[in-house]
């Protein structure tokens, strides 16, 4: 009873100090960063690293519950610099939804969601100086061209709580169905870190 435990808790410390997954999948016209789980401490070092390669980075394949506010907004920065193109698989909620917004063009699956909430403090509380970070964000998305529905909806959604962008949200935002990128399915139970690539031919 003690092992299986001990096995559990190992199973769950784990998980929460699990980086984010980035894999490398190659497309017809260059490579896509495919991002799964939660943004954590040194996951945009790891992100930069791949625009070092040869490879050209074209885009993003995301799915996030969010994380780290910190390394989540400088993926985004340096996801609006390249001008990337952002597919969403499933779901890309609080920070996540910052590389989102930040893409040069974005993309969704039929049921995928885009979640947003105020920000809080390294203790998960809204305090003051979170609620002035969230203001401050709020302008820099305007900026962006983020529509002011959704703006809305992040700044008044407590951050213990989400709201999920609608139709004329994503339609404000040029958001497209369907995945923009011609590649073949990553398989989840493969650990090779390139995947195959399609005939691009016709």
């Amino acid at each position: 009873m003690v092992r299986v435990l001990c096995l559990l808790l190992a199973m769950i410390l784990s998980g929460t100090c699990s980086a984010l997954e980035i894999r490398r999948v190659a497309a017809c016209s260059g490579v896509v960063l495919r991002l799964r789980g939660d943004f954590k401490e040194g996951d945009y070092a790891r992100f930069k690293s791949h625009f070092r390669k040869k490879d050209l980075v074209i885009g993003l394949d995301l799915s996030s519950d969010g994380g780290d506010f910190e390394e989540g907004v400088q993926i985004a920065n340096l996801a609006h610099q390249k001008k990337l193109s952002v597919y969403v698989a499933e779901e890309c909620d609080s920070v996540c939804a910052f590389v989102f917004f930040a893409a040069g063009k974005r993309y969704l699956a039929q049921d995928s969601r885009i979640g947003v909430h105020s920000i809080s403090n390294s203790r998960d509380i809204e305090d003051l100086s979170s609620m002035r970070l969230t203001h401050k964000f709020a302008r820099l998305l305007a900026q962006q061209g983020v529509p002011k529905s959704a703006i809305r909806k992040l700044v008044t959604t407590r951050p213990s709580d989400i709201t999920y962008l609608d139709t004329t949200d994503l339609s404000a935002l040029d958001t497209s169905v369907g995945n923009p990128f011609h590649y073949q399915s990553p398989d989840k139970s493969s650990g090779n870190a390139e995947e195959q690539q399609q005939s691009c031919s016709g």
